[in-house]
């Protein structure tokens, strides 16, 4: 059953995204350089696609099975949310509060 990772992982991938990248601030307003920030969530938005892509996978092998339609849908909105998160620090600096 390829579905469970997109019902386990992706929101652990989604948290670790959001922690990893506050904790990436101080350093990249340190050093000037905001691009750890965009690597960490480029990372973790393919982590949660790929899930969601053998989430996918395994649903078009069941029939009519309430896990795998879950999991797709658990990893379509995990990703839909690093997405998001990823956008926002497009639109606000991260280093706006920097001296």
């Amino acid at each position: 059953m390829r579905a469970w990772p997109a019902l386990i992982l992706a929101p652990v991938f989604a948290l670790a995204a959001q922690v990893i990248s506050y904790a990436l601030v101080t350093p990249a307003c340190q050093h000037g350089k905001a691009w750890p920030i965009h690597l960490s969530f480029l990372i973790f938005f393919v982590l949660c696609v790929a899930t969601t892509f053998a989430a996918w996978a395994s649903l078009r092998t069941a029939h009519r099975e309430f896990i795998p339609l879950a999991a797709v849908w658990s990893g379509i909105f995990f990703s839909a949310l690093v997405l998001a998160q990823w956008v926002a620090l497009f639109i606000v600096s991260p280093c706006m509060h920097s001296p």
